[in-house]
């Protein structure tokens, strides 16, 4: 799905005004992106995670509005969304709270539920 509304992004990430989103449930869809944007194999992806699966997704509540962490992603997590993780186990998510994107937060919540 490519989103394409409001401002463009410029510095800090601009939480789903540009952006490309798919559900990481395979390394196809990784390659794919990869693909798309013109990136090399290995390039990770940079999952938008909301708030209230932080922890389900890291085992921890792991705020990261501007992409500046990297926490390893759950076992279980990895195996269900393969593309979501680096090679590493690692992700260098934006978490994005209902006052950060109301409208980015409620499709992750939206998708959440039927994945």
């Amino acid at each position: 799905l490519a989103v394409v509304r409001g401002r463009q992004e410029f510095g800090p990430r601009a939480l789903g005004h540009r952006s490309l989103l798919a559900v990481p449930e395979s390394e196809a869809m990784k390659d794919r992106l990869n693909v798309l944007k013109d990136r090399q194999w290995y390039r990770p992806v940079a999952p938008m995670i909301a708030e209230e699966a932080l922890v389900q997704v890291f085992g921890r509540s792991v705020k990261s509005v501007s992409m500046e962490m990297a926490p390893r992603v759950r076992d279980e997590v990895v195996q269900k969304y393969p593309a979501m993780a680096h090679f590493d186990g690692t992700a260098r998510h934006q978490s994005v709270g209902k006052q950060d994107e109301p409208w980015v937060h409620s499709l992750l919540l939206a998708v959440g539920r039927r994945t």
